[in-house]
């Protein structure tokens, strides 16, 4: 009999279909590095020598990375060459995986897809409807196995128990449209901060975390609650502006892009009925947008430590991607295209290349309390 695997996903991961007739802009075509282990390596060179002569071991990788961009095995139909003669199981981890990915939780797995592809980021960020999530059951093919790149995810065991509840709730407040971005933001933080204190007790009260997830669910608790949430939040411009540009000058130094961004952070509050007008406008899609990073990234448990600084690392990234939106929204009109290549460059910066999540989780080992953070980068007021 078929072993079976669990698997806790977006809906959307069932509907995608990789479609290269409809695809503007596809992987194979772009400048990323495409590896492959020594074993898929040593496959190719032992059925083709030619495909192999594709490739050149990389030191600091330990994998060897494929030579040329575009692809060389990509057909003038956009199709792969190695899947045509050879099968599915021929491609590299990566190539088979694409844009899928997985994390392993020991006792069930997740899948969302991500926002570099961009039909997935097409249906991802502009479905109108909150993003639904499902509990499936996936054959041994369609798991892949070791071929295919899964992510290993080592949690508490009390965390782990209760990491689908925490999920769904945090999804809750993130689509609790009734709120601004930033408002959902704001109770996202108290909830993550309460979080923090219940996994940090030396006596864990699975109780209190059901009641938490409860009271955060609850519309008569957000109707009661967050307007005292948002009243503790001021703003403060100032703080905003230094913190950003700190954080942007960490990351990029000195360069048009990063003046460029410090400038609108600066300036924030002049533009500030053109921000809250943009999004507004915008609200699905920066929704969709944060749900799926936050299940993507697997926060707040993305980086070992506390929850709340993991958090942290979630609004940073959220602010940056905010900021490079205004940017191009001032300098031209922005449709679903423009949106979903700037989707699509914030991800491969951030979520593709790790150390950027990792630098700005360094940043903020520095700071002593991430809540008031917050009053650095969230707006409460409407």
């Amino acid at each position: 009999m078929e072993k079976k695997y669990i698997y806790f996903q977006p809906q959307y991961v069932g509907e995608f279909i990789c479609d290269s007739s409809k695809c503007n802009d596809t992987c194979c075509e772009r400048g990323w590095n495409i590896d492959v282990d020594e074993a898929t390596y040593k496959k190719y060179l032992q059925v083709n020598p030619k495909i192999a002569a594709q490739f050149e071991y990389n030191k600091d990788r330990g994998k060897y990375l494929l030579k040329k961009h575009p692809c060389p095995f990509l057909t003038d139909k956009k199709l792969c060459r190695l899947q045509l003669e050879y099968g599915e199981d021929f491609l590299s981890r990566t190539c088979r995986g694409y844009p899928r990915v997985t994390f392993d939780f020991g006792n069930f797995f997740e899948r969302s897809l991500t926002l570099t592809c961009s039909l997935a980021a097409e249906m991802i960020l502009f479905t109108e409807e909150p993003m639904k999530f499902e509990l499936v059951e996936v054959s041994e093919k369609i798991h892949g196995g070791d071929k295919l790149i899964i992510n290993p995810v080592y949690l508490d065991e009390k965390i782990l128990t209760h990491i689908i509840e925490i999920q769904l709730a945090q999804i809750s407040i993130l689509q609790e449209r009734t709120l601004s971005i930033d408002q959902r933001l704001i109770v996202l933080g108290f909830f993550l901060d309460r979080l923090n204190e219940i996994f940090s007790a030396e006596i864990f009260d699975d109780r209190a975390l059901t009641k938490l997830i409860e009271a955060y669910e609850s519309k008569a608790f957000l109707r009661e609650q967050v307007p005292l949430m948002i009243r503790s939040i001021n703003f403060d411009a100032k703080r905003f502006t230094a913190i950003m540009s700190d954080l942007m000058n960490n990351f990029y130094g000195k360069g048009k892009f990063t003046d460029a961004v410090s400038k609108i952070a600066e300036h924030d509050k002049l533009l500030s009925d053109f921000r809250k007008k943009f999004l507004n406008t915008h609200s699905i899609f920066l929704e969709n947008f944060l749900v799926n990073e936050l299940f993507m990234n697997v926060y707040p448990f993305r980086f070992e430590g506390q929850i709340i600084k993991n958090f942290g690392v979630f609004i940073v990234k959220y602010k940056i991607f905010e900021l490079t939106l205004l940017l191009a929204a001032l300098k031209n009109p922005v449709g679903k295209d423009n949106l979903i290549a700037l989707a699509d460059w914030f991800t491969s910066q951030f979520n593709h290349i790790e150390v950027y999540q990792r630098q700005i989780f360094n940043y903020l080992e520095g700071k002593d309390d991430i809540l008031n953070l917050m009053d650095s980068l969230l707006e409460g007021s409407d």
